[in-house]
């Protein structure tokens, strides 16, 4: 069940009206996280029509996020504020978000990211100047500064994210190595990739009516790097612009749950594996990326439980 509120005046006489972007964010026990969001969020966007849609994913009731949400983002003019009684997931609960939304371009953003620049007008004025782009993602850094890898990722084949898992420097040489991590690849140059990172990534409302919304069969994980792979395949440029700054706290809820998230995790990668690469392969090959898959859950799991 559903329970959708329209926090302003000018939603509630407006409910047509067009932006340039809707920012989604899907809010599950995000803490102060979320107010931090919002507030980087609304300082350092200028010169562009948005509003923000939170979607909240059956927190806690005492969680500070839901205190910020009822106290503070109730009183932000363009803003849609919508509570889930059920946890449906992270990909499920921006479909419902998306389909909310009324705007050119959508951002979906994580509750626990800072924004660096004016992000969401560079992305959206890149997507507008760019219409065989349908997808565009920022540099984002982790809270030291470093480079967060999943941002810029290359196309999700099987042996290369082999190698990706298992980090073997033996196998360096070979061209599948670098694929899918572009670990090789200058990460301060914009250039076309076949993955962005769901934390913050901007998506043409165009493109989202063609291929359509999240798969919901991921609960969790790999969602994003499925709706990538979609695009890819029906032709959409998906690029990584360094000029769009942000700063992702990575794993802010994930983080509470190790161990079942862990679960999760490799559970979606064996539904993506089967979604799109398992026809492909013989009983051998399945068996390999099977075990694979399942034995790197089992390192994890005991891993998180030490």
């Amino acid at each position: 069940m559903l329970n959708t509120k329209s926090l302003t005046k000018e939603n509630t006489l407006q409910t047509k009206k067009k932006y340039d972007v809707s920012v989604v964010i899907v809010n599950y026990n995000s803490g102060n996280y979320l107010k931090e969001t919002v507030e980087s969020l609304q300082k350092c966007t200028t010169d562009i029509d948005y509003e923000i849609i939170i979607i909240d994913n059956k927190s806690s009731e005492n969680d500070e996020s839901l205190g910020y949400i009822n106290n503070e983002f109730t009183n932000i003019e363009k803003t849609k504020f919508i509570k889930s009684n059920i946890n449906r997931g992270y990909g499920p609960a921006n479909n419902i978000a998306i389909n909310q939304s009324n705007g050119r371009n959508i951002l979906i953003l994580n509750p626990d990211v800072i924004f660096g620049n004016n992000t969401i007008k560079i992305l959206s004025d890149f997507l507008d100047n760019n219409p065989k782009v349908g997808m565009v993602g920022p540099k984002v850094l982790n809270q030291n500064a470093t480079f967060q890898a999943s941002c810029m990722r290359g196309l999700p084949k099987p042996l290369s994210v082999f190698f990706h898992i298992t980090k073997l420097k033996f196998f360096e040489k070979h061209p599948d190595f670098y694929i899918f991590s572009m670990e090789n690849k200058n990460n301060n140059e914009i250039q076309e990739v076949a993955g962005l990172s769901g934390c913050c990534m901007m998506v043409k409302k165009e493109l989202i009516d063609e291929i359509g919304t999240f798969d919901e069969q991921f609960f969790l994980y790999q969602e994003e790097t499925d709706w990538c792979y979609r695009a890819y395949k029906e032709g959409w440029s998906i690029v990584y612009n360094p000029n769009a700054i942000v700063t992702h706290y990575q794993g802010v809820t994930t983080k509470k749950n190790l161990a079942r998230n862990t679960y999760i995790f490799c559970q979606s990668m064996m539904k993506f594996f089967k979604k799109h690469h398992w026809k492909n392969y013989n009983i051998f090959q399945k068996t390999f990326w099977t075990i694979l898959i399942w034995g790197n859950f089992i390192l994890k799991y005991f891993k998180v439980r030490r």
